[in-house]
């Protein structure tokens, strides 16, 4: 019998092992899966965003039929992460009031359209304003490092979550804020200071 003994001992010894084995194997897996999730989670989407972006123009945004409200495809801002949008007003603008601020139309395309930008962040927000540096006469940015908003002419960069000036001139005159909804679609609100769009 201690035969018999022996030869059940040696049996399950093996059988130890191989569990242990599969253990160890899970064990790296989870470990691995969980340090892809942690860095690539963590860093917000950074990782997939790319260091330098380029304004990509949206060329058939809808406007509602009353002026106050443009729409694109969310697809698009989520593709080309910043997006500009040129929106016929309904009588040229010298210059528009906005937040305080005085928007030098005139510069652009003779007054005849409000400059918009669209702005997908490393983070997945999405950023809505009136494209424009004022003090410089910019309408113009790209996004550099993942992180800054930059402007074109002077160089200004503003942190691309917050628009908090970072470096440059124009600190604090980083596009001003639009309201808007994000779903399949971004509907931005533009009822401006008597500022009507052509539908």
């Amino acid at each position: 019998m201690s035969k018999n003994r022996r030869s059940r001992k040696a049996k399950k010894k093996p059988e130890r092992k191989s569990y242990k084995r599969y253990a160890v194997v899970a064990a790296i897996a989870i470990a691995w899966v969980g340090y892809w999730a942690l860095v690539n989670l963590s860093e917000g989407g950074l990782r997939n965003y790319p260091k330098l972006v380029e304004g990509v123009f949206y060329t058939n945004p809808t406007v509602s039929d009353d002026g106050t409200r443009v729409s694109i495809h969310n697809s698009f801002v989520e593709e080309y992460k910043l997006v500009y949008i040129d929106i016929r007003l309904e009588e040229p603008l010298e210059e528009l009031v906005y937040q305080g601020r005085t928007i030098p139309l005139e510069w652009y395309r003779d007054g005849e359209y409000l400059p918009l930008v669209v702005i997908s962040t490393p983070k997945g927000e999405t950023i809505t304003g009136i494209r424009v540096c004022e003090p410089c006469g910019s309408f113009d940015f790209h996004i550099i490092d993942k992180k800054y908003l930059d402007c074109d002419a002077c160089h200004t960069r503003w942190d691309i979550e917050t628009l908090d000036g970072i470096s440059g001139g124009c600190i604090d005159y980083p596009p001003p804020g639009l309201t808007s909804t994000v779903g399949d679609l971004v509907e931005i609100y533009v009822s401006l200071s008597g500022a009507k769009l052509v539908a």
